[in-house]
């Protein structure tokens, strides 16, 4: 690297910082956390569940096969109806598990979709030339902060086009006191039309 350039060490480190970055797999720590652990919980207390019904199913079982051990063809019997019991209690648990771990999907992807939603609505208005009219998220979404930062900028944007529009509406004044024609306001004018279109949002 030529000493002449020392800039480009500081761009390679900012380039590896920024990729290293990028292999975190946790980039949000209070959003990513939380239903990691809400999904993992939901799976250690279903299979907890299910393996301690088995346990007492079991035990319940082999006390039952040393009473009947005395009764020829009975115990056959009683197995054989302990393994479909097993088989259909193993398959409702199952499908309690996809059924719970179904709705905490949609409770997150609720949760996540709805800002993602109104800020896509938002950027769209802007998209267009107007200031979106920002409203509150539900007290359980995601992503408040975002949003949050997302409004403060709308602010500011608009409160800059606001003292640029009072300059330009000061400089017109000024022009045509000076005798300045018409005509070549008209640009100004323009100007300042459009600044105050998009701050009223017309």
């Amino acid at each position: 690297m030529p000493l002449c350039y020392p800039w480009f060490n500081i761009a390679d480190k900012k380039m590896v910082q920024a990729n290293k970055r990028s292999t975190i797999p946790v980039v949000d720590r209070a959003f990513q956390f939380k239903y990691t652990g809400m999904i993992v919980l939901t799976v250690v207390l279903i299979s907890a569940s299910l393996g301690y019904l088995l346990l007492s199913y079991w035990e319940m079982n082999r006390i039952m096969d040393v009473a009947l051990a005395s009764f020829p063809g009975m115990g056959e019997k009683v197995n054989e109806s302990a393994a479909l019991d097993v088989f259909y209690i193993s398959i409702s648990f199952l499908v309690l598990e996809v059924l719970a771990l179904g709705t905490m999907g949609l409770i997150i992807t609720h949760r996540v979709c709805g800002p993602i939603f109104v800020l896509h609505g938002h950027l769209l208005a802007m998209l267009d030339g107007k200031y979106p009219v920002t409203r509150r998220l539900r007290p359980k979404d995601e992503f408040r902060a975002t949003f949050e930062l997302f409004t403060a900028v709308v602010e500011s944007l608009r409160k800059r086009d606001a003292d640029e529009l009072e300059k330009l509406d000061q400089a017109i004044v000024a022009a045509r006191q000076k005798g300045v024609q018409e005509s070549d306001l008209a640009p100004l004018e323009r100007l300042a039309a459009e600044r105050r279109a998009r701050i009223e949002n017309k």
